[in-house]
């Protein structure tokens, strides 16, 4: 009897130190578990085959691992075409939660559930059955807690909608990037548009000085009887008296600054333009989508400040105003006004190896002639 009642103790104490032992193993797979989904990228959704390849192939040990996580608030359960899935919380999250009371957790779980889509305070207190005085108490103390934000609807303007404080409202509660309040911000999409415009003009367009491509005056006139005697020879049909006078405009301001097109432009698509613009951080708190980007080109080519081009590229509608206004490529080339055009030809005497205007309009050497 003696040894029995000795047996007894020792038995118990044996059934301890093994519940012991496999509560400390759980305790160390579940940190295991928690680890290694953490590692992951942010917002990973993890699905049960998924977890049961990381370390635990036990399910029946994985589901009471899983369970526990989400008790502690470590991992949030969610549906994906019915079938079960989890996504881990930062352990500051989990402490915050642990920390609500059951009303306010309970409210907290539902507004996660929208995520973006947000949730009316009327549709909060129906699903969660709560007092409307519990309900703003408990809203009113999760929003000083920094775990959600209230914002008005655009689509319905009497209704509050609560959403987690670290998510960006959808399109259906705030609108686009282009509105404010209900309503385009003009002031907004006028400075985007400006700012649109100059890296355009800067990928396609270069700032020269005024007289660019001017050429010495002089120099030409002082030639023009060379040549015009030169032309003279070759045709035998005109004297140096009968020479068309060329005419000659005066300097431009070399301090005036023109914009020119450039040889091979680069121009920027409206994925370009919208990254540049959210690279520039012009709009706060906000980050432009590609169709958003679209929606405020088509209206500058609307509006003809814009031509689309190539699809989906884009270029200044007027190529540089400055530039239509005070530069005509063929006719400030020296082949637009030459006196000897009609004679100038690559074999012969006259050609743009030799040729004056050339060399003097491009700052090079030409040939003697």
């Amino acid at each position: 009897m003696a040894s029995a009642s000795v047996a007894a103790p020792e038995a118990v104490k044996r059934d301890e130190d093994e519940a012991l032992d496999q509560a400390r193993t759980q305790q160390e797979r579940m940190e295991q578990l928690y680890q290694k989904c953490a590692e992951a990228p942010e917002g990973t959704v993890f699905f049960q085959r998924d977890l049961a390849n990381m370390a635990i192939a036990n399910m029946q040990e994985l589901v009471v691992i899983l369970q526990e996580l989400v008790d502690r608030h470590l991992m949030k359960i969610m549906q994906f075409d019915g079938e079960p899935c989890w996504k881990v919380r930062t352990k500051e999250e989990a402490e915050r939660l642990r920390k609500l009371t059951p009303e306010e957790r309970l409210l907290y779980h539902h507004i996660d559930q929208v995520q973006a889509d947000g949730i009316w305070s009327k549709a909060l207190r129906m699903r969660t059955n709560v007092t409307t005085q519990m309900l703003n108490k408990c809203l009113k103390s999760l929003e000083s807690k920094d775990l959600v934000q209230s914002v008005m609807s655009v689509k319905h303007p009497n209704r509050k909608m609560y959403l987690l404080k670290h998510l960006r409202p959808s399109e259906d509660i705030a609108g686009g990037p282009w509105q404010s309040e209900g309503e385009f911000d003009m002031p907004l999409i006028r400075i985007v548009a400006e700012v649109v415009e100059k890296i355009i003009e800067k990928e396609t367009c270069l700032e020269v000085p005024g007289n660019w491509n001017d050429y010495p005056r002089a120099a030409t006139q002082d030639r023009s009887a060379e040549i015009a005697r030169k032309k003279a020879q070759q045709k035998e049909v005109m004297d140096i008296e009968d020479t068309p006078v060329r005419t000659f405009r005066p300097p431009r301001d070399p301090n005036r600054i023109t914009t020119v097109l450039r040889d091979s432009p680069k121009y920027p698509t409206a994925t370009s333009l919208r990254d540049a613009i959210n690279n520039a951080n012009i709009i706060k708190d906000k980050s432009l989508s590609v169709a958003d980007m679209e929606q405020l080109l088509e209206m500058m080519v609307l509006e003809g400040r814009l031509e689309k081009i190539m699809g989906n590229n884009y270029r200044l509608a007027s190529r540089a105003l400055s530039t239509q206004e005070n530069f005509n490529g063929f006719v400030d080339a020296p082949c637009g006004n030459c006196p000897v055009f009609e004679i100038c030809s690559d074999e012969g005497e006259i050609s743009a190896r030799t040729c004056v205007y050339f060399g003097e309009w491009l700052d090079t050497e030409s040939e003697a002639v």
